[in-house]
């Protein structure tokens, strides 16, 4: 007789190997984030554009390029190609000065841009974390519902089993196997239900990591079961990327005033050159000497009625109109902070009583009941009712522990935090 021992290792060890590969595949949360943030088009995007940016704040601060002059004047009309004492062909140079500080001020400006845009990219990235957290707990949601669902449909197996075994003893009756069947045929359809909800929630997930998640769900979010200080969540929700970004905005707001402001300044040109004379003095009959020219000239801002007063005017209006978008920005933060810590802490006395109260009765229930199903003191019926009894809080603390997380997700991305 042939000995199967080595065979029989060599297969347990290869499924062992192909569960710790199972497993090493599985994603945690923090695992779909940064595969969420490698691959994100609108973060790469921003990026760019703040390097970009960078680079046209030193051009922006730049004076213009200076123009050169060619030119010929005292040209006689009777013979152009003549030329007379009077004629000057010139080359020169002129520097255009835009008005008071408006180089810096403009360098100024898109600086702020840039950093309005930093702000934008960490708003990015909380935003993306914070999806990404949402659709993993969907997932790991799914996948803990189906797991319950398979080993109620397993429990019911074993009950359809019992009732076929005491219907063939002549103890059990011909009702109890078929609804035994019924209720293992309505669980096996839940399943299909629950399997295409994870499928569904998978998908949604590869819409922000790129690829559907290998394996199952690897941990979960743990709540610390405690209720954190609400005045310290307040206090760092002022620090959020979005009000820094409403906040660089403003500053640039501020700049477009000061700009503003430098159009009741007059602008300068500076104008230098060189002129030569081909022309003899008909008195002397010598030729008339080269010359050199420089000029100054600049603007009048004498009527600033219907320019720099309205520009003026608008640059005021428009830094008033930010400073209230970012109060309203900040009164619908600080709106979204109270109802997620509403929710947060229902959901926390809610698990505690449904973990600690309902859910060990309804375990309780179900083991006593097969019991005296066992000793036919109570009727299959009792013993299903239990059974299901027990499914629909396992499920429903499911429901809560998502709901909880995902309180915790929206106060992590109100707060600016990461979770673990």
């Amino acid at each position: 007789m042939r000995n199967h021992a080595p065979v029989l290792y060599r297969a347990m060890g290869v499924a062992g190997l192909l569960v710790l590969a199972q497993a090493a595949l599985a994603w945690d949360a923090n695992t779909a984030v940064n595969l969420a943030l490698e691959q994100d088009e609108g973060l790469k995007a921003l990026e760019q554009r703040q390097s970009g940016l960078s680079e046209r704040a030193v051009a922006d601060g730049a004076l213009p390029d200076p123009e050169i002059m060619i030119g010929v004047e005292g040209v006689p009309v009777t013979d152009p190609f003549d030329a007379d004492m009077m004629t000057m062909y010139k080359i020169g140079v002129r520097q255009r000065i835009p008005a008071g500080n408006t180089l810096e001020l403009n360098r100024d400006r898109t600086l702020q841009q840039a950093d309005g845009l930093a702000a934008e990219i960490a708003a990015r990235r909380l935003e993306i974390a914070r999806e990404t957290r949402l659709a993993w707990l969907d997932w790991t949601s799914a996948n803990e519902a189906l797991e319950v669902a398979r080993e109620t449909a397993g429990a019911f197996e074993e009950l359809k089993s019992l009732t076929e075994a005491r219907y063939r003893a002549g103890t059990g009756r011909q009702r109890d196997v078929d609804q035994a069947r019924l209720e293992l045929s309505v669980l096996e359809r839940r399943i299909l239900v629950e399997q295409t909800r994870l499928d569904e929630a998978a998908s949604d997930l590869a819409r922000w990591t790129g690829t559907k998640p290998p394996g199952t769900p690897r941990g979960w979010f743990a709540s610390s079961r405690a209720k954190e200080s609400t005045d310290r969540l307040r206090s760092k929700l002022l620090q959020h990327p979005m009000l820094a970004a409403s906040d660089q905005r403003i500053e640039v707001g501020i700049t477009d005033t000061r700009l503003a402001r430098q159009a009741y300044r007059p602008s300068w040109m500076l104008e230098a050159g060189y002129a030569h004379t081909r022309g003899n003095d008909p008195m002397t009959m010598q030729r008339q000497s080269d010359k050199l020219f420089a000029m100054v000239s600049f603007s009048l801002p004498l009527f600033t009625g219907n320019r720099q007063d309205r520009r003026m005017a608008s640059a005021r209006a428009e830094l008033e109109a930010l400073g209230h978008d970012r109060g309203l920005q900040l009164q619908e933060l600080r709106g979204s902070l109270e109802r997620q810590l509403s929710l947060r802490d229902s959901n926390l006395d809610q698990l505690d009583w449904m973990e600690s109260r309902v859910l060990a009765n309804a375990e309780a229930t179900v083991e006593s009941t097969h019991s005296a199903y066992r000793a036919d003191r109570a009727s299959f019926d009792e013993l299903v009712r239990a059974r299901i009894a027990l499914l629909d809080q396992q499920l429903e603390i499911i429901d809560i522990r998502q709901a909880l997380a995902r309180a915790e997700i929206q106060l992590a991305w109100l707060t600016a935090e990461e979770l673990q």
